[in-house]
C-alpha cells in the first residue's frame, strides 16, 4: 500500500489537515448527526416508493426496497472540494444488505473527477476503479474515510488505510458536478444501512473582504432556493428588487414563482412587498413603455418534444412531464393610453434566444435603446451575443452581432453593457467552453451597430455587472466561483479598456458548495458615493438566499 495523503504528498497537494489527524483535532466544514433527518439540515434529497428513512437507535435508517426507476433515497450537498486542494470524507455506517453497486453508497465528486464506495456485506468496492477490501460491514459500526488529492483517492477503515488510488481517481465528474452523496444511490439495487454520522472537509484558500464593507441579507428562507435578483430605484429614491424563490436547487425549473422587496433606506433595510413597479429606465419621454427582450424559456408539455426539436430549439427538461425551450427575441410596447403590442424579431440563429439581468444587459440613452441577448444554433454548439437596438426612440428595431464563437472552445453568452462616458459602449460577456471562462469584451463606437472583436478581459469570474462611477472610473462586479467563492470587482480608469486585475476587490469571500449558487452581482453608486451590490450567495447551512453589500470603492490614484 503506498498511502496518498501523507504528509510529503500534502506538500504538493496541500488538504485542510494532516492526513492522519484524529477526528477531535479536525475542524470539519459540515457534520451530519442523525438530530435530524438530512433534508431537514441542509442536504438535499432524492426518494422514491418503496424507499424509507428514520431515525432509530441513534443512527439514520435507510431501506431501499424498490428496483423501479427512481427509486432510490440518498442525501446531496454541494462542497467546496478541488482536484488541487483536496479533500476528507468520513462516515460512520453499518451495512444490513446491499445487492448492487452503489446501493449503499458514499459519493465524492469535485468537479473534475467522481467515485463511490459502494458497501457490500462482504467488501467495500471503489466503483469505477476495480479497487475493493474484503471486510465484513454488517458486523457493528465501522468509520469509513475518503481522502482524494487530484487523481489520488484513498480508502481507510476505522483509522487504517485499505484502498490504494494513486492516479486512479480519474473517473469524469458527471456533468462537472461538485458534492458529497450518501444513501442508496443506485434504482437497481436494494439496500439497507444505519449512519451515524457523515461529515467532511474540503481546503478553500481565504480570501480579506475589502475594509468597511457592510453586508446585508435581503431574502433568506430555508428551503427555498432565492437567486437573479433584479435592481432600480424608483423617482422617489426607493430601491426595488425581484427575484426567484424556486422550489428546487434550479436553474431552470422555475416552480415557486418569485418575490420583490423594497427598501426605503438606501438598501440598508428591507421589506417583502405585493406592489408593483416599473423601471424608470424603460418610459420614454411621451410616457410609452418599451421593453426589448430575449423571448428565454418557454415552459411546454414533453409531448411537445418532438416539434421543438423539428423547429431546432434549444431545449431542457425542466421538471417531469415540462420542457423548456428557447424562443425568438420580441420588443413590448405599452402606451399609456393604448393596448400593449408585441413586435416579434426572429432569432438570428435557430436555437433561439436567452437574455440576462434586465439592469445588467439593458441601455437607454436619448434615442438609443439597446438590449444584450444571446443566441443558441441548436441543441448543441456555442451560443453568440447579439443587441436589439433602436436608434430612433423605439419606432424600429433590429438585431446587431457583437461576438461570435471564437473556433470551437469559446462562446459568449450573459452580456453587461454600459456607456463608458468616453464615447464607447462596452460590451462585457461571460465566455466558457472548453476550460475557458475568462471574460471577454467588445466595444463599439457608433451606438451599437458594429462591435470590434472580442478580447480577453483577464478577468475569472462571471456573469458581470459594469457601471461608471462619477469619478469616471468603471466598476466590474462578478460572482466569484471558485475559492474563496463569493462577489469580486475590479476597476477601469480608461473606460474599461484595461482593468486593474492586481488591485481586485473581494466584497464577499464566504460563499459555500456549488459555484452556480452565487452570483449575478448588480451594483449601484448612491447620492454618498458608495456602492450597493446585490447577488445572491449560497451560505454554510446551504441556504442560498438575496443579500448585499454596501462597501466604498478606493480613491483614484
Amino acid at each position: 500500500m503506498r498511502p496518498v495523503l501523507t504528509a510529503m504528498a500534502l506538500a504538493v497537494l496541500p488538504l485542510a489537515v494532516p492526513a492522519q489527524a484524529p477526528a477531535d483535532e479536525i475542524t470539519w466544514d459540515v457534520v451530519y448527526t442523525p438530530d435530524a433527518l438530512p433534508g431537514e439540515s441542509g442536504w438535499g434529497a432524492s426518494q422514491g416508493e418503496n424507499t424509507s428513512a428514520e431515525i432509530a437507535d441513534g443512527a439514520l435508517h435507510i431501506i431501499d426496497a424498490g428496483t423501479a426507476r427512481t427509486q432510490l433515497h440518498c442525501y446531496s450537498r454541494h462542497w467546496g472540494a478541488r482536484p488541487e486542494r483536496g479533500a476528507i470524507v468520513r462516515a460512520t455506517v453499518k451495512l444490513v444488505d446491499c445487492t448492487d453497486r452503489s446501493g449503499m453508497c458514499l459519493l465524492v465528486a469535485d468537479g473534475v473527477h467522481e467515485a463511490g464506495l459502494t458497501f457490500y456485506p462482504d467488501r467495500i468496492v471503489l466503483s469505477n476503479l476495480d479497487l475493493e477490501h474484503a471486510m465484513d460491514t454488517t458486523d457493528g459500526f465501522h468509520t469509513y474515510e475518503i481522502r482524494i488529492a487530484g487523481i489520488n483517492i484513498e480508502v481507510w477503515v476505522d483509522g487504517a488505510p485499505v484502498i490504494d488510488g494513486w492516479g486512479k481517481f480519474i473517473h469524469e465528474a458527471y456533468e462537472g458536478r461538485r458534492i458529497i452523496s450518501f444513501g442508496s444511490i443506485s434504482s437497481a439495487a436494494t439496500a439497507e444501512a444505519y449512519w451515524r454520522d457523515v461529515r467532511y472537509v474540503a481546503h478553500t484558500i481565504p480570501a480579506e473582504p475589502i475594509a468597511g464593507a457592510q453586508n446585508v441579507v435581503i431574502y433568506r428562507q430555508e428551503g427555498i432556493y432565492a437567486c437573479f435578483p433584479s435592481l432600480m430605484r424608483l423617482d422617489d429614491g426607493r430601491l426595488v428588487t425581484g427575484f426567484a424563490t424556486r422550489a428546487r436547487r434550479s436553474h431552470i425549473d422555475n416552480t415557486g414563482g418569485g418575490a420583490r422587496a423594497i427598501s426605503r433606506d438606501g438598501g440598508y433595510t428591507w421589506e417583502l412587498t405585493e406592489e408593483r413597479f416599473t423601471d424608470p429606465r424603460t418610459i420614454r419621454d411621451d410616457g410609452t413603455r418599451i421593453v426589448p427582450h430575449a423571448g428565454g424559456w418557454t415552459y411546454v408539455p414533453e409531448e411537445q418534444l418532438p416539434e421543438v426539436r423539428a423547429r431546432g430549439r434549444r431545449w431542457m427538461k425542466a421538471r417531469e412531464g415540462t420542457i423548456a425551450y428557447l424562443t425568438d427575441p420580441r420588443v413590448r410596447i405599452e402606451p399609456p393610453d393604448g393596448e400593449a403590442r408585441i413586435i416579434e424579431l426572429q432569432s438570428p440563429l435557430p436555437g433561439g434566444s436567452m437574455g440576462h439581468q434586465s439592469a445588467s444587459s439593458f441601455l437607454h440613452a436619448g434615442d438609443l435603446w439597446l438590449n444584450a441577448i444571446y443566441c443558441s444554433p441548436g441543441q448543441e454548439g456555442l451560443s453568440s451575443v447579439w443587441v436589439i437596438r433602436s436608434g430612433d426612440n423605439g419606432e424600429s428595431w433590429a438585431l446587431h452581432e457583437v461576438a461570435h464563437p471564437i473556433g470551437d472552445r469559446i462562446g459568449f453568452s450573459e452580456t453587461a453593457l454600459c456607456d463608458n462616458g468616453r464615447g464607447e459602449i462596452i460590451a462585457v460577456m461571460r465566455s466558457g467552453s472548453g476550460g475557458e471562462y475568462n471574460t471577454y469584451q467588445s466595444f463599439s463606437s457608433d451606438g451599437g451597430l458594429t462591435w470590434s472583436p472580442p478580447e480577453d478581459t483577464g478577468i475569472w469570474g462571471y456573469p458581470c455587472n459594469v457601471i461608471l462611477l462619477d469619478d469616471g472610473r468603471l466598476l466590474c462586479t462578478y460572482g466569484y466561483r471558485r475559492d474563496a467563492m463569493g462577489i469580486r470587482a475590479v476597476l477601469s480608469e480608461d473606460g474599461g479598456h484595461t482593468w486593474k486585475l492586481s488591485e481586485e476587490i473581494v466584497l464577499r469571500a464566504d460563499g459555500w458548495g456549488n459555484g452556480g449558487d452565487n452570483g449575478y452581482p448588480l451594483s449601484m453608486q448612491m447620492d454618498d458615493g458608495h456602492i450597493f451590490t446585490i447577488y445572491y450567495l449560497n451560505d454554510r447551512e446551504n441556504v442560498t438566499h438575496i443579500a448585499g453589500t454596501h462597501w466604498s470603492v478606493p480613491p483614484a490614484e
